[in-house]
């Protein structure tokens, strides 16, 4: 991509310290146009350009105090400060810019118009009640017109609770209701329109309400980008006070990082910013869009600016990653189509290996034996990563580096011995096998009566005890068994085959009886047959997604069991992985992460496996954001890259790299 220049370039006057910019560099920095859009490749040192212009500013003459940088997460936040520090901007004037995310820039604006401090609520547990709560109300509402629509989640769901979150993100983030202009009732017809269930909508309005606490303006709590949303809805209903004193008036510049990541409420607010003359310059790069699902679109890297302003963009690129050689950069070129150079002084290895489905020459055995080969070789273990597209392909991996005495580190994603559909088979067996004793954690003992409770909907029966609640009756059920072990077999006899259907309890009661008597190949298949988990995710998942998963996640298991003789010893197998796993988290590990949860990282060493048709590209992926994804894992990459790829079945996105 060239330069759309409108003017000549000028001379610069900032000379950094620390290195020497390149041409695509000190181009951006002695820009003389007043809207820049900066289209990054990975490792393009999209952060330390943004920064250049910064202090070329400032040694303009503008007042840092004058600068408003804004970021998506925290992270590149303090990343832009350091950069700033590390061109040899002085440390004073460093603390003078004011560099932000958008989230924690909305709270400041919206502090004087909240009237007093509104709470943030960051984390999913802190929201847990409230989702419940506005469940429970649309759940009881007796005049529900749509009631065959509603599909309630299971109480206890955490799945649901997160998933719900992540919609609360994306409709807030797209703006969806507000951009829709609907104002009439919520239908089954209104929901599809915005992409989402009936439920979900449903419970969206009322979590709102309860939000907000019955005010428009002055909510009890915010969540996560909150406070974006609120101030995006604030300028588009009513804008904002002439004499609001937080918000920028005095700006000149306005600078923003990350914008690949940008939503419809960040370009909202952006747009109020950029009213007027401002200066502006933005960077990212279009093919790190992954987070679709908070609302973020290349369209505002593209042309949504000139769309919504009477600005004209001039665009300037930076093609050369510091990242990795040229080797990954024509890698880089062929897949995505797009300009890719290397600034790296390093050589980076690239390797693609031809993988079984089984055996020495496996996708477990052969990342195993690179892992081993780069310990050996006396290199960090926690600078080696393991990205996998979905969290369920970490059971036959985490398996693998348990038998190798491998430490690892989960990032982005659960290890799957916690995950609820594993405790509840792991509690099975318990039953079946009689030695609950043996699960030595009473976390881990807690999480498999949860399970229980979670995915049998356990009505708890209690004489005498009439007065509590049945949340109070499992709680106390649930203590009792995690503290005295013991008592798992009673537990399960008198109160979960009591306390839920007859034809569950039928199920149940097999499943246990084949664990008991069956030995060999199979036998774990033939008791989750018996249990016939497919039909319990279906009652407890309402997302096809999370159902996907947990089909994912007993698959392997499955898988794990066929080198066992009965059903006891691999759940004695799985309480001492468990063990093993605990031992290991004391040394630092290989980094295990889910994909999606690695943007902006890098690693001397990137492993992606698992490079198989269905499951890279995923089938259920949108193509576009697939592309978004590969092109991202194998961009974080430094020194190595290994490929393990399917010998039958190789994924597409390995022949696109030529």
């Amino acid at each position: 991509m060239q330069p759309t220049p409108s003017r000549a370039p000028r001379p610069a006057q900032f000379v950094p310290r620390a290195i020497e910019p390149t041409d695509e560099q000190r181009a951006i920095q002695t820009a003389t146009e007043n809207t820049l859009i900066v289209q990054a490749n990975a490792g393009a040192a999209k952060t330390t350009t943004l920064a250049l212009r910064m202090a070329e500013s400032w040694s303009r003459g503008v007042s840092p105090q004058d600068c408003l940088a804004l970021t998506y997460t925290g992270e590149a936040r303090q990343a832009l400060a350091s950069a700033l520090s590390h061109l040899g901007v002085p440390a004073a004037v460093v603390r003078q810019f004011r560099i932000d995310t958008f989230e924690s820039f909305a709270q400041s604006v919206l502090r004087p118009l909240d009237g007093a401090v509104v709470p943030a609520r960051p984390n999913a547990e802190d929201l847990k009640p409230l989702v419940w709560q506005a469940i429970e109300q649309v759940a009881g509402n007796e005049d529900e017109r749509w009631r065959d629509a509603l599909q309630i989640p299971t109480l206890g769901d955490d799945a649901a609770v997160e998933e719900f979150l992540k919609l609360c993100l994306n409709l807030k983030g797209r703006m969806a209701l507000e951009m829709s202009g609907h104002e009439g009732a919520v239908t089954p017809e209104y929901a599809e329109s915005l992409g989402v269930s009936y439920t979900q909508l449903k419970v969206f309005k009322v979590y709102e309400r309860l939000r907000r606490g019955g005010h428009p303006d002055h909510p009890v709590f915010r969540g996560p980008m909150d406070a974006v949303h609120d101030l995006a809805c604030l300028i588009r209903s009513e804008g904002l006070p002439p004499s609001l004193v937080s918000w920028p008036w005095r700006a000149r510049l306005v600078m923003v990082d990350e914008m690949h990541d940008m939503n419809q409420a960040m370009h909202e607010v952006l747009m109020k910013l950029l009213e007027g003359n401002r200066f502006f310059c933005g960077v990212g790069d279009a093919d790190q869009v992954i987070h679709s699902a908070a609302g973020a679109e290349p369209r505002f890297l593209a042309d949504a600016i000139e769309r919504d302003s009477h600005r004209r963009i001039a665009r300037y690129p930076l093609t050369a990653s510091f990242r990795f050689d040229a080797g990954l950069a024509k890698w880089v070129r062929r897949f995505k189509g797009k300009a890719c150079s290397s600034a790296s002084p390093h050589a980076t290895v690239l390797a693609i290996h031809s993988c079984a489905e089984a055996g020495p020459d496996s996708g477990e055995a052969r990342l195993v034996a690179d892992i081993r080969a780069w310990k050996a070789a006396r290199k960090k273990l926690s600078s080696f990563a393991v990205l996998l597209r979905h969290p369920h392909q970490s059971v036959a991996l985490e398996n693998a580096l348990l038998a190798a005495e491998i430490p690892y580190t989960p990032s982005g994603l659960q290890s799957y011995l916690m995950r609820p559909e594993i405790l509840l088979v792991r509690g099975l067996l318990a039953v079946a096998a009689d030695r609950f004793t043996s699960m030595d954690d009473a976390t881990t003992r807690r999480k498999v009566v949860e399970a229980f409770v979670f995915f049998c909907s356990v009505n708890i029966q209690a004489d005498g005890h009439e007065h509590l609640s049945q949340g109070e009756l499992l709680q106390r059920a649930v203590d009792a068994v995690t503290d005295n072990p013991l008592i798992l077999a009673s537990f399960f006899e008198n109160q979960v085959l009591r306390g839920v259907d007859a034809a569950l309890a039928r199920r149940l009661r097999a499943a246990v009886q084949v664990a008991q008597r069956e030995t060999g190949p199979g036998m774990l298949t033939k008791v989750l047959d018996a249990l016939r988990m497919d039909l319990l995710a279906a009652s407890v998942f309402v997302e096809k997604a999370r159902r996907e998963e947990v089909r994912g996640n007993l698959q392997g298991l499955m898988a794990s069991a066929e080198r066992f003789s009965t059903p006891a010893e691999f759940f004695q197998s799985l309480n001492d992985a468990e063990v093993r796993q605990r031992q290991l988290k004391s040394s630092p590990g290989v980094v295990l992460a889910h994909l999606v949860s690695v943007k902006g990282l890098e690693f001397d060493h990137v492993a992606l496996p698992y490079l198989e048709q269905g499951e890279f590209p995923s089938a259920t992926g949108q193509p576009w954001e697939e592309d978004n994804l590969f092109y991202v894992g194998i961009t974080r990459a430094r020194k190595f890259l290994s490929l393990y790829a399917h010998r039958d079945r190789p994924s597409p996105f390995v022949a696109r790299l030529g």
